[in-house]
């Protein structure tokens, strides 16, 4: 079947007959448009600059071809420049924001590779919140594969709720911009001047040891340059040129078969759609955010750097999970920390876990998340290679 067989009229609220036509498409692959088909050595790089991650072994040819993957290799959340995964089909009318990333990694993507995501709504469900009564939570899966063999999996959780102006949205409170002073800027600097990788020295699972914490990673203060250069190195599908938008939204209307991207035909229809909360006042005021706001796969993505650089070169980023609970709005500064709450060693790999937090500069915990990291247990070891498959991956 089509997810995309009806022409779309607005709904602004949620109502249990969408929920049902919805709830069809649960298993139903879906037809995405990918932004990136092939892990170059501009994609990988421009992707990790764009967020702010700088790591040799990500945008650093020399170095990278000394390590222990012999090249150039992607973020772990790389994939998302390839499809910015997080499936929200159907419920035209009605906000989608990020609620949570789980990233199930089995290989590092190398450079040179060519990459073929595939997408589908795997679950449906009704939750209130802390500011809304009612939403809408849509689970999706992204598959990423390498010549048949699967990289990563990617479980996105995303939000649909109505608009602060049916009366049934979000319930957050509009925020001035935070005035820095000049003590908290020079302490934001720094951290950010003060920042250190673990790089080619192991960390070996030994010298690991629960109670730990790993250093401080600042983003911030936000701005919408930060954000622009986080859109040059993953573009999600809906941020295009004024006149590809009125042809999409023409498209979602009247032929949404024809659509290139089934993964948010609802809201691509509309008018004022969903990202433009991340750059718009008035946009972000009307879905009941308290200001303009960022980005969760980049939010996601800074999370995720504060591992890799304290894991080091040598080791694998098995699982990570970020979950957003509060706006990132802009001018704000999140600061990431992570604590090591397990140890355990599996099949010959060192299994670290941690907790992760990110808050903002008036002390709100703005996201939470889990990484499981694998470190060498000796000298020679190189998790960093990836997973083992078993023939049901391939």
């Amino acid at each position: 079947m089509s997810v995309t067989s009806e022409v779309f009229s607005s709904i602004d609220v949620i109502t249990d007959e969408e929920i049902e036509r919805v709830r069809q498409m649960i298993g139903v692959p879906l037809r995405i448009k990918q932004f990136n088909a092939e892990a170059t050595l501009d994609t990988i790089r421009h992707f990790a600059e764009g967020a702010g991650d700088e790591n040799p072994l990500w945008v650093d040819e020399a170095y990278a071809a000394d390590g222990p993957h012999g090249g150039i290799v992607g973020a772990p959340t790389f994939p998302y420049s390839i499809f910015a995964a997080g499936v929200s089909p159907g419920f035209p009318g009605l906000q989608v924001f990020f609620g949570t990333g789980t990233w199930d990694l089995r290989r590092p993507i190398h450079r040179g590779e060519r990459v073929e995501a595939s997408s589908m709504l795997t679950d449906m469900y009704e939750k209130s919140g802390r500011t809304v009564d009612r939403m809408v939570v849509q689970v999706s899966d992204t598959t990423y594969r390498v010549g048949g063999e699967i990289a990563a999996v990617y479980t996105s959780k995303a939000l649909r709720v109505p608009r602060a102006t049916t009366g049934q949205g979000l319930k957050y409170v509009a925020r001035e911009s935070y005035r820095y002073s000049a003590e908290e800027f020079d302490e934001i600097e720094r951290l950010t001047l003060g920042r250190t990788r673990r790089g080619a020295e192991r960390r070996l699972f030994a010298e690991v040891n629960v109670g730990d914490q790993i250093p401080v990673l600042a983003k911030g203060p936000l701005d919408l340059t930060t954000i622009i250069a986080f859109y040059a190195g993953a573009l999600p599908f809906g941020y295009a040129p004024c006149d590809t938008q009125w042809r999409n939204r023409h498209l979602a209307r009247n032929a949404p078969d024809r659509l290139p991207n089934a993964r948010d035909a609802g809201w691509i229809a509309e008018t004022t759609w969903p990202g433009m909360g991340h750059y718009k006042s008035e946009v972000a005021q009307a879905v009941g955010m308290p200001g303009v706001y960022d980005n969760g796969w980049m939010r996601t993505s800074w999370m995720s750097q504060a591992v890799t650089d304290w894991m080091g070169d040598h080791a694998f980023l098995d699982t990570f999970e970020a979950k957003l609970i509060r706006p990132n709005l802009m001018h704000d500064t999140t600061f990431f920390r992570g604590e090591v709450t397990g140890k355990e060693p599996i099949g010959g790999r060192g299994l670290v876990h941690l907790t992760l937090t990110g808050t903002n500069q008036l002390g709100d915990t703005t996201c939470t998340g889990t990484a499981t990291v694998a470190l060498p247990l000796h000298d020679h070891d190189t998790p960093a290679l990836g997973r083992a498959h078993t023939a049901e991956d391939r």
